[in-house]
C-alpha cells in the first residue's frame, strides 16, 4: 500500500479520518526521526528533543518532568539523559539523599552543539514545511495545540 491510497482509504467519514490522521502521526513520526537521525552524526532525534526540552525547561528537569513532556517513561529518560552524559551534552546532579530528585544541566558543549546545528534543523523544516501558506502554518498549530488537549484528558484518564 502506498500512502496515498492509505490517505484516499481513509478520507470520507469523520471516524475513518479521525483513524487517518491517527496513523498518519505515527507514520510521520517514525519518517521524520529518520530524516533527523539520518542527517545528526552526534544524536539521534530524541536525544535532541531530550537536550532541547532540559535547555528550554525553567527549574523542573527531573526525569520524571521531563518524561510528562516528552510521554514517555522516567525509565526511557534516564536512559536518554545518561547517553546525553556520556556525550558530554548534560550533566546529571543527584539530590543527596534522594536519588529520584535529579537535575539536569545542559553544559557547554551542548550549546556549542545546539548552535552549530540549528541550521540544518531550520533548513530540515523549512524544507519540510515549505508547501505550506503562513495562514497554513498558523492553522496547523493552533490545531495541533487543540490535540493535546484531547491527549491530556486520555491521559488524566489513566491516572
Amino acid at each position: 500500500m502506498h500512502i496515498n491510497q492509505m490517505i484516499n482509504e481513509f478520507s470520507g467519514t469523520r471516524t475513518n479520518e479521525i483513524r487517518g490522521i491517527f496513523a498518519s502521526i505515527s507514520i510521520l513520526q517514525n519518517r521524520l526521526q529518520t530524516i533527523f537521525d539520518h542527517n545528526n552524526e552526534m544524536l539521534t532525534l530524541k536525544q535532541f528533543m531530550l537536550l532541547t526540552m532540559i535547555k528550554h525547561s525553567n527549574a523542573d528537569t527531573t526525569f520524571t518532568h521531563l518524561g510528562k513532556l516528552l510521554g514517555s517513561s522516567r525509565q526511557n529518560i534516564k536512559k536518554l539523559a545518561t547517553s546525553l552524559e556520556k556525550k558530554g551534552f548534560i550533566t546529571i546532579n543527584q539530590e543527596t539523599g534522594n536519588k529520584r530528585n535529579t537535575a539536569l544541566v545542559v553544559t557547554e558543549k551542548a550549546n556549542k552543539y545546539g548552535d552549530m546545528i540549528a541550521e540544518l534543523h531550520t533548513d530540515k523544516l523549512n524544507s519540510i514545511f515549505g508547501d505550506y501558506t503562513q495562514e497554513e502554518i498558523h492553522l496547523f498549530y493552533k490545531l495541533i495545540t487543540k490535540l493535546y488537549d484531547g491527549v491530556e484528558r486520555e491521559e488524566s484518564n489513566l491516572e
